[in-house]
């Protein structure tokens, strides 16, 4: 006896597919994510051993700098600002009869001074005028109206304002060290901050001898850099102020101990 087909069912013809196979799919990108992880934290530890190193390096560049900077700027002391005086007179004795001019005044090339009546030569007397052989600044009335002036004395003292120098006066040991045309920077009252100037020459003399440690001291010369000067000119002489000397500057120049 035979079996009736069943029409309406259909047959699945497809590959049979394991059950394990969809179940195992998804663990399979689980250990592509611990490496990912694992290579970030590794890059991560590279990137912060690099930035110490960067840092350290950083850092000891920096302290080495300062130690060589420390090294190359020599104290040279307290500079006075000092201005070479303009003295005017007469080459004859005589009475001082008026002065046209007061301290600090500004005063032009050729300007009036004073007035001096010369008496010396036993003839009537005279009147000379006294000019400003330069353009400059009054210091000082040495001789007032009224008072008897002698021959050659001065009766006003000036200077020139462009021509202001820093003088300081340093050992015999700190003077080996610098060179002419070396870099010095100067600060003190009235400057806005540190200035530059140059070291211009040395005095030809010893100066007094120093009381604390026995040395000699000789005077150096310091120049204002054309940028300072105008700065430096609407300064009072006298005033004192601290250098430094940058002993990197002027390379090969004559050593200053040399020019004394």
């Amino acid at each position: 006896m035979s079996t009736p087909i069943d029409t309406d069912s259909k047959l699945d013809l497809s590959p049979a597919v394991p059950e394990t196979a969809e179940a195992t799919s998804p663990p399979a990108s689980a250990p592509k994510r611990r490496l990912i992880r694992k290579a970030l934290l590794v890059m991560r530890t590279i990137a912060v051993v690099l930035i110490l190193v960067v840092a350290a390096v950083a850092g000891g560049t920096y302290v080495v700098r300062q130690r060589v900077a420390e090294r190359a700027f020599v104290d040279a002391g307290t500079a006075i600002l000092t201005a070479q005086p303009i003295t005017v007179g007469s080459a004859d004795a005589g009475v001082v009869s008026e002065v046209m001019t007061a301290e600090r005044e500004s005063v032009s090339a050729g300007a009036t001074l004073a007035e001096v009546t010369l008496t010396a030569d036993g003839g009537a007397p005279r009147v000379q005028k006294l000019r400003a052989p330069a353009a400059g600044v009054v210091t000082e009335i040495n001789v007032a109206p009224g008072q008897v002036a002698r021959a050659g004395e001065p009766i006003v003292t000036l200077y020139d304002p462009a021509k202001l120098t820093f003088q300081v006066d340093v050992p015999l040991e700190t003077l080996r060290k610098l060179r002419l045309g070396m870099t010095a920077y100067v600060t003190g009252p009235g400057l806005p901050g540190r200035i530059t100037t140059t070291l211009q020459q040395v005095e030809p003399k010893v100066a007094a001898a120093d009381p604390a440690g026995g040395s000699d001291r000789l005077t150096v010369v310091l120049r204002p850099e054309p940028a300072a000067l105008t700065t430096v000119r609407t300064l009072v002489p006298g005033l004192q102020f601290d250098v430094v000397v940058d002993t990197t500057t002027a390379v090969g120049r004559t050593p200053a101990v040399n020019s004394a």
